[in-house]
């Protein structure tokens, strides 16, 4: 089952953020019929944005919140993401751990605000950063340029380098065990693979890429796989058409196929037919605000 977060929840949510859990089960919400509900699970992803890097009215660029119990993981920081969050009640200081797949500006340039506005709201525990060499890179540039240093009593950021080779293993987040995989794109890109531990369900995301083994192998039999479709049905160096996303869904055997990543101009219906020309499962054209409980 998909969620969709309306603006009438908005203002809502905002004021009840500090005291009552996302989506708890005494809230009402208009429900849509694209993803199955697991009965008891907890974990959620919340897609606060499904754009290509050249968004539009309609869509943030892409990125997201994985939210446990006791975990927020944020994938990507793009737009604006204090706003994106507040939009579905969780402060920027109530993000414990950041994955960046990689360093171009439309999955990181919102960073040096997310981390701002957790200090301005009192975060005093640590936040810990997670991507490649030249992600955390990026990153920290970012915040220099930005004279973060001068902020008093700034929280400590603890940066974790990932060096995948095939797919490789990360310490365990919370209540899941994530693995990471490179991507076939213009510049070093992590894909992910969430497994809740005390369901065993599993999600993947494809990030940034052109058709890749790597991505295939790290989504296998997952539950839901989340893969960018930047074009229709025309191939592109580093990035992947609907076409090629129903092919590695088909590959990787997964469950469900949630097509991310997409452009402006979007047609639902067209990136899901031509997806499906491949993959038999189900096919979701995502939006923003859109929540998959797996």
């Amino acid at each position: 089952m998909r969620w969709r977060i309306g603006q009438k929840f908005f203002c809502l949510s905002y004021c009840l953020c500090c005291s009552s859990p996302l989506l708890s089960k005494q809230t009402s919400h208009r429900a849509s019929p694209h993803f199955s509900l697991v009965v008891n699970s907890m974990a959620q992803i919340i897609l606060l944005g499904t754009g290509s890097a050249w968004s539009g009215p309609d869509r943030e660029n892409t990125f997201m919140l994985v939210r446990g119990e006791s975990t927020n993981v944020l994938i990507d920081c793009g737009g604006s993401p204090t706003q994106r969050l507040a939009q579905v009640g969780v402060k920027p200081s109530e993000i414990d751990h950041i994955i960046l797949t990689h360093n171009h500006p439309d999955h990181i340039y919102g960073f040096p605000l997310l981390l701002m506005n957790a200090w301005m709201a009192g975060r005093k525990t640590p936040l810990h950063v997670y991507g490649l060499k030249a992600t955390i890179r990026s990153a920290r540039r970012m915040l220099s340029a930005l004279d973060f240093r001068l902020l008093p009593n700034f929280m400590k950021i603890k940066y974790h380098v990932v060096v995948p080779n095939s797919v490789t293993t990360l310490p365990p987040i919370g209540e899941f065990d994530i693995a990471v995989a490179p991507t076939t794109h213009f510049v070093p890109t992590l894909a992910l693979r969430f497994t809740e531990r005390a369901t065993g369900k599993v999600f993947a995301y494809s990030s940034d890429t052109a058709p890749s083994r790597n991505v295939v192998d790290i989504a296998r039999g997952a539950n839901i796989f989340l893969h960018e479709a930047t074009m229709l049905d025309t191939s592109s160096e580093g990035h992947s058409s609907a076409v090629e996303a129903g092919q590695e869904a088909a590959a990787a055997q997964v469950g469900e196929l949630v097509l991310v990543h997409v452009p402006p101009d979007v047609r639902p219906t067209k990136w899901r037919a031509a997806a499906k020309e491949n993959f038999h499962g189900k096919v979701v054209v995502a939006k923003d605000f859109d929540v998959i409980e797996f």
